[in-house]
């Protein structure tokens, strides 16, 4: 194979990658429009790019639909329960904007805190459930604390990539937001996969050790 047939398939490869990103980014952003749906829809969109990065895995839209299909009902119940202390929060800091004393000033640095918290655990929640690390609601919630406290500085990675990049693209580049959600779950999966290692075999992980003492 000559130096042309090379570039011609790195070519190749290169655009079936971009192509399988962008589908299920906009995928991922079509199925999260009616807002209820949105948990079970970024479930999904991990699960197909893990496998896809991990695997190489081919029919990524087939694994997606059939992952919303899956953990519809856990990823809904875990993201209402997150939109429901986000909008309290919302409110409560409209509530402390208000106002211009020390009390409003430390409302408002404590909500910041406890959206902050909420984000920082939500984006673990959703990887926790695609990986099937959980069966219930609640051991998804207690596992995705524990992991992201676990790998800090990851989970801050994870954070500004999440958080930082699409308010980025919304103030520089609002057209890039249709594709911004597979290229955020790429890379995002690039550090995701060292952040479980990492967590599963820390020593002195309360969850890791339950888990070893089971199958003993």
């Amino acid at each position: 194979m000559n130096g042309q047939d090379k570039f011609e398939g790195f070519l190749n490869k290169l655009a079936g990658r971009l192509t399988n990103i962008v589908l299920l980014g906009f995928f991922a952003l079509l199925f999260s429009l009616p807002i209820v749906t949105f948990g079970a829809s970024m479930t999904a969109l991990h699960d197909a790019m893990s496998q896809y990065v991990l695997y190489d895995a081919d029919k990524t839209l087939k694994i997606f639909f059939a992952s919303f299909k899956k953990y519809f009902k856990i990823s809904t119940i875990v993201w209402l329960v997150h939109a429901l202390a986000l909008a309290i929060l919302v409110l409560d800091y409209l509530y402390y904007k208000g106002g211009d004393t020390t009390l409003d000033i430390l409302g408002q640095a404590g909500i910041f805190t406890l959206m902050a918290v909420i984000i920082f655990e939500m984006l673990m929640v959703f990887v926790v459930i695609s990986q099937d690390m959980a069966t219930t609601p609640w051991e998804a919630f207690k596992k995705a604390l524990d992991i992201s406290f676990t790998c800090l500085l990851e989970t801050l990675s994870l954070l500004i990539i999440n958080i930082g990049v699409p308010l980025l693209s919304a103030l520089l580049l609002p057209g890039f937001l249709l594709v911004l959600p597979g290229v955020i779950a790429y890379v995002s999966w690039l550090i995701i996969p060292k952040m479980l290692k990492k967590y599963k075999f820390k020593k002195g992980n309360a969850t890791y050790q339950r888990e070893k003492r089971k199958k003993q």
